[in-house]
């Protein structure tokens, strides 16, 4: 617990020091690793594809392939889907030799909405504070297996319950630097058969610089490139198996990411990588993360100046 709340402590230093850094001038900011504060304008819809390939230990391999979809309501309201499709291998250690097992499909569904609380806007910034609040739907899997009983928790696809999810999130822009950051809280329910993931608490923040070009023209929008460090802090609680809590499992992991971005007026590119700084697992044989490769594009389906 002390450990736990040191890394929380530790997150919020580094939002404080991104907040100061970026106070002077702001730009639109466009996480790769959350969604929560992506810029969307009324009457508009943004598409954004996503595939994150992640390299474990044990052998462990995943593909995740996100799509998200949002829609601008109006100024204030803004709706936002996310389908997760993927694909898992892991090779284990077994009494009678090497276990290979995969296992692919549509993980579970995110639907959530974003209310604009609180706005200021200026002729050269923008501050968006928000709140956020859905679901995770169960349409992935938590009751896979094979002969030899239920698959290892990295490769279940899903939750197998309806999680509820909310948190905050916020984002001050302008022409040259961009800050964005967002809490976020999903209840996982305990399920009777198959593996229930616990509780996950995270906080993302993201600081962004736009490299080139140095100064805008009067007239008309370049084409740019940012670039974006993002880091992530997350702590899962205990999950359970068949109804029963696993002592071994859950625990808190610190991310740092480095990502460049290729942005005009309707669409972004993005690609880099996500390194883990602080995995304290609970159980000593639980997969750790070596690294998490980060593409992406999104598409905005609307006449909205991204940049100003």
């Amino acid at each position: 617990m002390q450990l736990w709340l040191s890394n929380l402590k530790s997150c919020g230093r580094f939002l404080l020091v991104v907040f100061a850094f970026c106070v002077a001038r702001f730009a639109l900011a466009s996480p790769a690793t959350f969604i929560t504060a992506l810029p969307v304008a009324e009457n508009q819809t943004l598409t954004r594809f996503n595939w994150d390939p992640i390299f474990s230990g044990q052998d462990l391999t995943n593909f995740q392939f996100p799509f998200d979809l949002a829609y601008g309501l109006n100024a204030r309201w803004t709706l936002f889907a996310t389908l997760n499709p993927m694909y898992n291998s892991i090779q284990t250690q077994t009494p009678s030799g090497p276990r290979h097992v995969s296992s692919g499909g549509l993980g579970d569904t995110l639907a959530f909405a974003r209310y604009t609380l609180f706005s200021r806007d200026t002729p050269k910034s923008t501050l968006r504070l928000a709140p956020v609040a859905g679901l995770y739907l169960p349409s992935g899997s938590n009751t896979l297996r094979d002969s030899n009983g239920l698959l290892p928790a990295p490769i279940q696809t899903g939750s197998g319950s309806v999680a509820p999810y909310g948190g905050v999130a916020f984002g001050w822009n302008g022409p040259a630097y961009g800050l964005a950051a967002d809490s976020t809280f999903r209840h996982n329910p305990i399920t009777s058969t198959g593996i229930s993931p616990g509780d996950q608490f995270r906080v993302d923040g993201q600081a962004e610089l736009r490299l080139y070009p140095l100064t805008l023209p009067e007239i008309g929008l370049p084409k740019e490139l940012w670039i974006s460090i993002e880091e992530n802090y997350q702590h899962n609680s205990l999950s359970h198996i068949d109804g029963q809590v696993s002592p071994g499992s859950g625990g808190l992991s610190f991310y740092q990411d480095s990502v460049l971005e290729f942005a005009t007026l309707h669409y972004e590119i993005g690609a880099g990588i996500q390194l883990p700084v602080v995995q304290d697992l609970n159980g000593p044989n639980d997969v750790r993360e070596k690294r998490q490769l980060l593409f992406f594009t999104e598409y905005y389906l609307s006449g909205f100046t991204r940049h100003k």
